[in-house]
C-alpha cells in the first residue's frame, strides 16, 4: 500500500514544488495552499457524485465508437471535472485577502487541480497497480496541472480586470474544458480503434504526443507572463 500511494503521489508532489518554487515575491500562507490542494480533493469527490447521478437518468447509445469516444471525454470527463475544479477555486480562493497577484491564481489553481489528480491518481493505481503509475505520472498527472494553469491564468484576469470578469471566468472553464476534451477524446478514440485499425490508431499516438507537447509549452509560457506580474 506504501509503494502505490508513493507512486501516485510522487508525480503531484514533484508539480506542487514546482509551482510552488516559481512564487518568487511573495509566498502564499502554506494553509491556504493546503485549503486549494482540499478544494482539488474535494472537487474530485463531487465528480465522482455528479457522475453517479447523471448514470442513473442517463445512458446514451451511439452509432459508432468515435461518438463513444467523444461523448466519455467531454460530457464524462472534461465538462464535469473541470466545472467542479473552478467551483472550489471560486468558492475558496476568490474572496481571499492572499489573492493580490496574478501568480496567485495560477498557483492556487495548480493546487486544485493537483489536489483532483492525486485522489483520481490514488484510486486508478490502486485498481491497476504500480505499472498504471508510470503512465499517470509522465501524461495524466502533468495533463491536470496543465489544465489548471490555464484555468488559473484566466482567472486571475477575471480577478483584476473586473471590467471583463464574466468572459474570463467563461474562458477559465471552457479552455480547459477543451484542451481536457481534446486529451481524453484521442486517447479514448485510440483505444476504441486500436484493435480494428492500429494505423490510425498510431497516427492519433503520434497526434496525441504532439498536442501533448503544446499544451506543456503553451502552459509554461503562461506562468512566466504571470511571474512578477
Amino acid at each position: 500500500m506504501s509503494i502505490i500511494l508513493i507512486a501516485s503521489l510522487a508525480p503531484v508532489i514533484f508539480l506542487l514544488g514546482y509551482i510552488y518554487a516559481k512564487d518568487k515575491y511573495q509566498k502564499e500562507p502554506f494553509g491556504q495552499l493546503m485549503k486549494a490542494l482540499l478544494g482539488g480533493v474535494l472537487a474530485a469527490v463531487l465528480d465522482i457524485i455528479l457522475l453517479s447521478v447523471v448514470n442513473l437518468f442517463i445512458n446514451p447509445v451511439f452509432s459508432s465508437e468515435l461518438q463513444g469516444a467523444l461523448y466519455q471525454a467531454f460530457c464524462m470527463a472534461a465538462l464535469p471535472e473541470e466545472l467542479c475544479k473552478l467551483f472550489f477555486l471560486y468558492l475558496f480562493i476568490w474572496n481571499s485577502q492572499y489573492f493580490d497577484e496574478y501568480y496567485d491564481g495560477v498557483e492556487y489553481a495548480a493546487f486544485v487541480g493537483l489536489g483532483f489528480a492525486g485522489l483520481e491518481n490514488v484510486m486508478y493505481v490502486l485498481q491497476g497497480g504500480v505499472g498504471v503509475a508510470v503512465g499517470r505520472a509522465l501524461f495524466a498527472v502533468p495533463a491536470h496541472f496543465f489544465f489548471a494553469i490555464f484555468m488559473g491564468y484566466f482567472f486571475s484576469m477575471a480577478k483584476f480586470k473586473p471590467w471583463k470578469k464574466g468572459t474570463y471566468l467563461l474562458l477559465a472553464y471552457i479552455v480547459p474544458v477543451i484542451l481536457h476534451g481534446i486529451y481524453d477524446g484521442i486517447l479514448m478514440t485510440q483505444n476504441a480503434i486500436a484493435e480494428a485499425d492500429p494505423t490510425t490508431a498510431g497516427v492519433l499516438g503520434l497526434g496525441f504526443f504532439i498536442f501533448f507537447l503544446m499544451v506543456w509549452r503553451r502552459a509554461i509560457k503562461r506562468v512566466k507572463h504571470v511571474v512578477g506580474k
